[in-house]
């Protein structure tokens, strides 16, 4: 009961406070919006052309059939170079990929069983960019794969029923019918037009943009300067002698210090639900598809940075110190975690050093439900991380917490 007291005293003089409350909820919502609208106006020029670089090695009626369907994509300019002069255009950012269609493409498709192999070169300096390129180039190549597989089972129904040529030039020519009445067929049976206006669920090599990114993100950086603000207020109150009067009263220092984290952990946990309703109402980010999974990784994250600005606030002596290596603490983990910016765009060294901050774990367990659509199955594993996270923060933290 006392622990309790301890929580809703914590909470009630936290969030009594204009400025805190300026902090916690005002600022995180103004970030989240601008930067959703930043990004999304960076990635929303649909009509401008991307230049796809294109080495055609197997000059075959299947290149030429997958060629046709990429110019004929809305959002491409292609341009055939050398295979070695198209790496240097894309290597030096002049263009954000270049296809190369080795030779043996059009064997690969023939018959229906293999999977045809194409080579796509990105881009590291646009990643936006070749990430859209992509996305055309594997629709084409799914078209052509489809002509070539109803080709394969024309041939196939042929040979079955007893009315396939034998001889070999025959057969070709019965093949290349096949072929021209499977692309005509397939041309006159496409009476569906798909347009996409935003995209919520992404496969898991792309890069979320817009309010899939800035949603999660600054929720995960704002909860970070809550907490961390709440250690320091145990160091503001160990200097003023608050906690060594509260060592004088029937109370034990597990209560008084059980109190304090509960209070944080309530505090946060309703600036990110907040945070989240804003999300979903204000962005369309589809938070609620797995609420389950949403709660366990907001109640994980929420105790490993509890637990982390305890572990703060016990290794700082004053409330200024406090301060001070909380703000760096956070702007460090928030955009080396992938809070700032999608971790997918940042040089590969960088994406492994993430895997050793808490911020990298609750990023990928947030972008596991809104951007691609997972579960509880799929978010335990982070938010185990996660809890592990704050046990170890939390044992080093009050072990080396002072009262005095």
């Amino acid at each position: 009961m006392r622990l309790l007291t301890i929580a809703r005293t914590y909470l009630k003089q936290t969030f009594s406070s204009r400025s805190v409350l300026i902090m916690s909820l005002l600022m995180p919502l103004l970030f989240t919006f601008v930067l959703a609208a930043g990004m999304n106006s960076m990635a929303s020029d649909a009509t401008a052309k991307r230049t796809l670089i294109v080495v055609d090695e197997d000059r075959s009626p299947a290149s030429a059939m997958l060629l046709e369907r990429l110019r004929a994509a809305p959002d491409l300019a292609l341009q055939s170079l050398p295979r070695e002069e198209a790496l240097q255009e894309v290597d030096s950012g002049s263009a954000p990929a270049a296809l190369l269609i080795p030779l043996g493409f059009d064997k690969a498709l023939e018959g229906g069983r293999d999977t045809a192999t194409l080579t796509l070169y990105r881009s590291a300096k646009d990643a936006l960019e070749a990430q859209a390129v992509s996305q055309t180039v594997r629709a084409a190549l799914a078209e052509v794969e489809a002509i070539f597989g109803m080709q394969a089972m024309a041939v196939q129904v042929a040979e079955t029923v007893g009315v396939l040529p034998s001889a070999p030039a025959a057969r070709s020519d019965f093949a290349s019918r096949a072929l021209a009445a499977a692309q005509a067929l397939w041309e006159s049976a496409r009476p569906l037009t798909v347009k996409v206006s935003r995209v919520t669920r992404l496969n898991q090599n792309e890069v979320p943009i817009g309010g899939a990114q800035s949603s999660p993100g600054m929720m995960v950086m704002f909860a970070l300067f809550l907490t961390f603000g709440g250690g320091a207020s145990l160091v503001v109150e160990r200097e003023r002698g608050t906690l060594r009067r509260l060592l004088v009263m029937p109370v034990r220092k597990s209560e008084i210090l059980g109190g304090k984290l509960l209070g944080i952990i309530v505090g946060v946990l309703v600036q990110m639900l907040i945070m989240v309703l804003a999300g979903a109402v204000g962005l369309g980010v589809p938070w609620g598809k797995a609420p389950v999974a949403l709660g366990v990784m907001l109640v994980a994250y929420a105790f490993a940075s509890t637990a982390l600005g305890v572990l703060v606030a016990a290794l700082v002596r004053t409330a200024a110190q406090a301060d001070s290596l909380g703000t760096i603490l956070v702007m460090a983990l928030s955009a080396l975690g992938g809070a700032w910016w999608p971790i997918e765009i940042v040089p590969h060294w960088m994406q492994t050093l993430a895997r050793a901050l808490p911020t990298y774990w609750a990023m990928q367990g947030f972008q596991d439900i809104i951007v691609r659509g997972l579960g509880l199955s799929a978010v335990l594993p982070k938010a185990a991380v996660l809890v592990a996270f704050g046990v170890g923060f939390l044992v080093v933290g009050v072990w080396r917490f002072r009262f005095e």
